[in-house]
């Protein structure tokens, strides 16, 4: 895989991602792409788009779960002081 191929490839995994986790901000998908795309620095570049993929999906998941159960318990809060 060329860099020019594993860009593209890694913007898509990027758009992918942000239509996955729309509660995220864009910046904040861009920016675990990232990272994570840094951390692998072996030879064989093959796989790197998918594994950038997975390993950002995970982290956005926790990340989007973190602001879901935020937004319920805020709720939550407010549901018991209007009553």
């Amino acid at each position: 895989m060329t860099g020019v191929d594993e860009a593209l490839a890694l913007e898509h995994v990027r758009e992918g991602l942000a239509s996955r986790f729309p509660t995220l901000d864009p910046t904040t998908v861009q920016s675990v792409v990232v990272e994570v795309h840094e951390s692998l620095n072996g030879p064989v570049r093959d796989y790197v788009p998918l594994l950038v993929e997975r390993a950002s999906r995970d982290r956005l998941r926790a990340m989007a779960s973190a602001v879901s159960t935020r937004a319920a318990t805020r709720n939550a809060r407010g549901s018991l002081t209007s009553a």
